[in-house]
Parts: C-alpha cells; structure tokens; sequence
C-alpha cells in the first residue's frame, strides 16, 4: 500500500498536510500565469464596436487588370497621425478602385468615417500615404501616393493641407509634389539637415516587359523606374516649395521600387537611404555625402541580395547599436509550394546578370547585420546575411516586415 499523506502524519515537523495545500495552490497559480502568458496579446477589435469598414475591393475587367498593371492586387497603404491635435492617432486607408478613407480617432479604439467632411476623397489608384506636417504649421497634412493607370493625370500625387480644423485642402501642385511617376511611397526626411522636411519618391512602372532580362543598368536617371528626390526650398513664400533635385543629388539608378526606408547606416549623424527593388534591379543604398548628394555603395557593402525585393525595413534588431535591413522576398516555406510556384530566377539568368554587373541575388527575404565597421571596411564587409541561420529567409510571398517589441522584453521582434 503506498504512502498516504494525512494530517496525522508528523503533527510538530516536516510536510503538512497544509504545507501540501499550499503547494498545490501555488502550481496552480504558476500554471495559471503561465497559461496567461500564452495566451494571445493582441485581439481583434470588431468593425462594428471600432466603426473601420474600409475595404480595399478590387474589380478587374477586360480593360484593366493584371496584364494592364502588374502591381494590381498589392493593396494600398495606410497611415497613423493625429490630424486634429487631440492626443489620439486618427488613420488613413488609400483605395485603389474606391475612395481612400479618414477615420477620426474618437476614443476606446472607436473611429469616426469623416472622409467626405474633410474633403479628402480620391479617385486615383492611391498606394502608399503619410501622415506629416508637410508646411511646418504644427499640424499633420496628408501626402498621398498615385499609382496604377496608364494616364498621367490620373497619377497625380495628391497633398492634402491640413486647415486645423478637421478639414483639409489639396495642394500637391503648389507645393511642388503632384508627381506624376507610378509612385509606391514617400519618404519624409531632411537629408541637407537644414531643418526642413524634404522628400524621397520610391517609384516603379507599369509592366513586367523586360523585367528579368538582363539588360544593362541605366545609371543616369534616365529611366521611368528611377526614384525621385525633392528638396524644400522654403523661402520668403507663405509654403515650402519641393524642387527636383535628384540628377543633382545623384540620385540616378533604375529599380522597380517596393520598399524604402530612412536611417543613418554608417553612424556620421546623415541621413541615408535604403531602397528594396522588385525584380532584376539590385537594391540600393545611397550613402548621404553630406554636401547634398548620394552615392550607391551597396555593392561594396553587402555580398548578396533578394532577388524580387518586396518592402524593407531599417532597425537595430540586435541591440548592438547598429541598423540593421529585412527586405522581404517570395520564397515559399514548404517543398510542395516550391515546387509548384513559377520562380522566376535560373542558372543562366543569374550567371548573365553577373557578368552585366549586377550583384548577386537569391530569391528569397536576406537579414543584412550590420557589423559597424564602416572605417575599417579591410577587416569586415560591414553587413553580414544572415537570414537562413535565423531562420526568416521563407515565408512565401512577403510584402511588408516590421521589427517591433511586441511583448516588452527588449529585443525587436519581426511581424
């Protein structure tokens, strides 16, 4: 008969029987924590409590669908800022078939639709949007992207003026910024570091013509996928005004354009610019000389890059002081999907495009670390892939990555 625990057994010393309650208790409160720290942090709010019911719908028909526009079904863009200075970040949805959509922070995470009132309805192709005090008047203006159609006027980039009072004027021309490229984002910066925001457009094209044919690089900004850079020339005049400054800037190679981001990535305290390239083009990095102009030193920094670079971003993941890049690619995660998906990438075209100067690229996402040694470049190329050891190089057809702190331990994880 096995041993049974009873509260006769050693009334004046060793376990009790109450001793046994307690640590029954105690389990079951740690297990219970436990079991709370797996549950999900994060829930869904219901549209009908959070009053957000956009819905990028997409309709194509036998006059404009994917053969028209390639990019048809990657979505829009969204943005965060409080438009009216209440301390609650109101949101921006662009719409590409429908009106984008300007939901007014009320509170408890409920919004308020106040498109129509504000006077912020679109009917282009939007893409990517910001949110940010263009003029310098302390409130957040609205900087939209146009993309899509083949006719220019329809890619009109659009910049809503914010009046500060819940409504907004559209003054894109004015200020310089109705462009009029296939745009897919802004980037908001002061890289001359004069104290005024002026503006990097990411850019692409239509078609997938020639897109993985090596041909060879345009290099003189002579191509329809080239980036743009504005410079604010702010002045004696009431509003900033964006001259085109990029042939000046160096601001010249191809790329289908997918993702950018800002940082400084050689620790000199300038701006720099990191953008992702869909397809053939390679990536770029344009290290900011500090006299107004770029140079792309990507290839003398990073060995390797992703083939069809999606969207990037920039943050120091490893707590070591130095930016680090995630761009996204389309590499599947399991045998099966891999070998049912058309890559787009061979021995041939990898070997030919070597020799045409482009650098090397894989398809799938890369983890570029950043090992800080910018001044002694002999010792150590300055970054260092490493996105198979880490284990995020497949996760099939990615499009945007965000490192994050989502549970407050102090390390950046990657949504």
């Amino acid at each position: 008969m096995g041993a049974q625990l009873t509260a006769m057994d050693s009334p004046n010393k060793g376990f009790q029987y109450g001793d046994f309650c307690q640590v029954v208790i105690l389990i079951l409160f740690f297990q219970s924590c436990i079991t709370k720290q797996k549950e999900n942090r994060f829930h869904l709010v219901d549209p009908q409590v959070s009053g957000i019911e956009f819905s990028n719908i997409l309709s194509p028909n036998d006059t404009f669908n994917i053969l028209h526009y390639m990019y048809f079904f990657n979505g829009g863009g969204v943005a965060i800022g409080d438009i009216n200075q209440d301390g609650l970040e109101d949101l921006y949805f662009t719409g590409n078939q429908i009106s984008g959509r300007l939901y007014l922070n009320l509170g408890n995470l409920t919004f308020k639709d106040i498109t129509k009132d504000a006077g912020v309805v679109t009917t282009g192709w939007g893409s990517g949007v910001n949110i940010v005090d263009v003029n310098a008047d302390g409130w957040p203006d609205i900087y939209i992207c146009q993309t899509g159609f083949p006719e220019r006027e329809q890619r009109r980039n659009l910049l809503f003026i914010n009046q500060g009072d819940l409504t907004f004027h559209e003054m894109a021309e004015v200020y310089g910024l109705a462009d009029t490229a296939y745009s897919t984002q802004a980037a908001f910066f002061d890289f001359d570091r004069d104290g005024d925001l002026d503006v990097y457009l990411l850019n692409h094209t239509h078609q997938f013509k020639n897109t993985n044919v090596p041909l060879l690089k345009k290099r003189s900004g002579e191509s329809l996928t080239a980036d743009r850079l504005f410079e604010n020339t702010s002045g004696e005049e009431q509003h900033p005004y964006f001259q085109d400054v990029s042939e000046k800037a160096g601001i010249k190679m191809e790329g289908f354009g997918l993702g950018v981001s800002i940082a400084d990535m050689n620790g000199d305290h300038w701006p720099d610019i990191y953008v992702s390239n869909d397809f053939l083009s390679n990536d770029l990095l344009y290290l900011n000389q500090q006299n107004g102009t770029f140079v792309n030193f990507i290839d003398q920094l990073m060995q390797h890059q992703s083939f069809n670079g999606m969207g990037n971003d920039v943050a120091d993941f490893n707590n070591d002081g130095y930016p680090d890049v995630f761009v996204a690619d389309m590499l599947p995660y399991t045998n099966r999907r891999r070998k049912t998906m058309a890559m787009n990438t061979n021995e041939d075209l990898f070997e030919t495009s070597l020799e045409m100067g482009y650098a090397p690229q894989y398809t799938r996402n890369t983890l570029q670390v950043n090992n800080g040694t910018f001044a002694d470049s002999e010792v150590l190329l300055p970054f260092s892939e490493i996105g198979q050891l880490a284990g995020v190089h497949a996760t099939d057809w990615s499009w945007a990555p965000i490192f994050a702190d989502l549970d407050n331990d102090g390390y950046k994880d990657l949504l």
